[in-house]
């Protein structure tokens, strides 16, 4: 789905930007983001990339867990956290200039939301649901793209 000359990224280094961003000083205090929060805006990210900008933001695939969306990679790389908020002070990301500025605002839209409430909204709607329903490991590009492309392309 990607398009030619299109940099496909690693969740890996998606997930480090979206850290970064979570982890800036608020007061004297760093604030971070839980895994669980950091999944549901995986999955809105590349939801974003796909169904507005026609492209995959990363390869990693996106599951159907009880929870809602997860990224196998990034859960099992930041699990022993549990809920407790993973926090990066540097932006080591490899990403491009113009794709922070689209996460940055991506991040400016979810990033206020509770874990909970991104549980929730994701599971209203179509993409995870289906997918968990008919026990699809996978939330397919295809049912991102078809699912957000008539809310972004209004």
């Amino acid at each position: 789905m990607s398009k030619a000359n299109e940099t496909i990224y690693k969740a890996e280094e998606v997930a480090k930007y979206f850290i970064f961003l979570s982890s800036r000083l608020i007061g004297e205090e760093r604030e971070g983001v839980t895994n669980l929060k950091l999944q549901k805006i995986l999955y809105f990210a590349q939801a974003y990339f796909v169904a507005k900008l026609n492209r995959t933001l990363f390869s990693d695939p996106i599951e159907a867990w009880n929870y809602g969306p997860v990224v196998g990679t990034i859960y099992h790389k930041y699990k022993d956290n549990k809920n407790q908020p993973i926090i990066l002070e540097v932006d080591d990301a490899n990403i491009s200039e113009p794709d922070k500025v689209m996460l940055s605002k991506i991040w400016d839209l979810f990033g206020g939301y509770s874990a909970s409430r991104l549980v929730d909204m994701t599971h209203e709607h179509k993409p995870w649901k289906t997918a968990f329903n008919a026990k699809l490991k996978e939330i397919s590009i295809e049912s991102l793209r078809d699912y957000y492309s008539p809310m972004l392309n209004k």
